[in-house]
């Protein structure tokens, strides 16, 4: 962390993140009081910004900069998953939260402060607030279409989805550095409705069948083999940059990772990193169904999602999973379908600023680029001229939370986050 303290509101900053904690998913009046919460605890922020409004509740803010540099581009959606933690610690920190929320929390505390010190940007500010970025994210896609339709050409777009830890990759790093992933691609992601209704016993010798049944019969084959590892573009890079830094022997595993993949996923096939960098995962989340033991349920739904790795089309997952339900009578839908972002170039300046702002606050660093293992935002950006769209949050997480997507903010994490942002924001 730099010697140089920048304001922050630590009381401020630790409400905000209790009083966002209620919203963990879309809701009209949800969003509404979620808005409402930062608009009133960073008034600065709202107050100079233009602001528009798009579906679902997304807010797009504006602030005209000089010509100095692109438009400045950072997005974020306000739904995260509950954490219990945070519940039971709401006055002190530190408390753990997901870290979009945490990363939206200390870029709009170096923003406030910024403004209130006279800060003007070197290039048009815009802050994409979306409020159903885990069900959808309709209100991300509605503003990056706004923008392109536009033209316009960001010098970046900046998202959490990466992270700092000292609990990946030990042997391929010098003693005691920290890692940093910084995301420039991430997964594909499919939502999936099975739905099993009176068609499965209306052919021909089926009578005897029950919807709920043959719905639990098709939910099994959906979660027999769950994983499928796969190696993308990123991960590859992610690799041949570790490669760079490691000794001999893991030298070789890493810097030729076509050839050596297979051998990868052997040595490797428990460890967490395989899990959030090289799997496309299928999880069955929910089943809903009304019956009774005197009046069996005539219909039920099943619900699973489904992650690809960069490469996998989302059109042949479909074939896939249908070819998994088996039975034609199964209704299968998908409410949600996202192919994986577009890969961004790790070099140029918009990656130098960004670098060069991560060393600044973790000393001795190896910073890396990689598939961001989380559902963001960002990937409807990368439709965007310029393709330069990044996924980084300057926290510390150990390996539980980094497969969780949280981290657990102190004072003194907030101040390095804080400090990240408002040299971003100075870009």
């Amino acid at each position: 962390m730099s010697e140089f303290l920048a304001p922050i509101n630590y009381d401020r900053s630790r409400d905000v993140l209790r009083q966002l904690h209620f919203y963990t998913r879309y809701t009209p009046d949800g969003a509404q009081r979620a808005l409402e919460v930062l608009s009133q605890r960073y008034p600065t922020v709202f107050e100079r910004m233009e602001k528009k409004t798009f579906v679902n509740g997304a807010v797009l803010l504006e602030m005209t900069g000089g010509s100095a540099t692109g438009p400045l581009v950072f997005v974020s959606h306000l739904d995260a998953p509950m954490d219990e933690d945070a519940a039971d610690c709401v006055h002190e920190l530190p408390m753990s939260v997901a870290v979009s929320r945490a990363h939206l929390v200390a870029l709009l505390e170096a923003l406030e402060a910024l403004l209130n010190e006279g800060y003007c940007p070197g290039g048009d500010l815009m802050l994409a607030l979306s409020m159903d970025g885990l069900s959808g994210g309709a209100g991300a896609a509605a503003m990056a279409a706004h923008l392109k339709a536009r033209s316009v050409v960001p010098c970046f777009v900046l998202d959490y989805g990466g992270y700092v830890t000292m609990d990946a990759f030990r042997t391929y790093l010098p003693k005691g550095a920290p890692l940093a992933l910084v995301g420039i691609t991430e997964k594909g992601e499919l939502h999936g409705e099975l739905t099993a209704d009176e068609a499965v016993c209306a052919r021909k010798g089926c009578a005897h069948l029950r919807p709920v049944d043959e719905l639990l019969r098709a939910g099994r084959r959906l979660v027999k083999r769950p994983w499928h590892a796969a190696l993308c573009n990123a991960s590859e890079q992610m690799l041949v940059a570790l490669g760079k830094k490691a000794p001999f022997l893991q030298r070789q595993l890493v810097s030729h990772p076509r050839r050596t993949f297979p051998l990868i996923k052997f040595l490797w096939r428990r460890r967490a990193i395989m899990r959030q960098f090289f799997f496309s995962e299928r999880t069955v989340y929910g089943l809903s169904a009304k019956g009774t033991p005197q009046d069996p349920a005539r219909a039920a739904t099943l619900r699973f999602t489904q992650t690809l790795i960069p490469g996998q089309k989302t059109a042949d997952y479909r074939h896939h999973l249908r070819d998994l339900a088996k039975n034609p009578d199964l209704k299968l839908s998908f409410p949600v379908e996202n192919d994986s972002g577009v890969r961004s170039e790790a070099s140029g300046e918009a990656w130098d600023a960004l670098c060069t702002a991560v060393e600044i606050q973790f000393d001795r660093v190896v910073i890396v680029p990689c598939l961001s293992p989380y559902p963001t935002d960002a990937r409807f950006y990368s439709q965007l001229e310029g393709g330069r769209v990044y996924r980084f949050s300057p926290f510390m997480v150990t390996g539980d939370e980094a497969l969780s997507a949280m981290c657990t903010v102190t004072d003194g994490a907030l101040q390095t986050a804080v400090q990240f942002f408002r040299s971003m924001l100075s870009v």
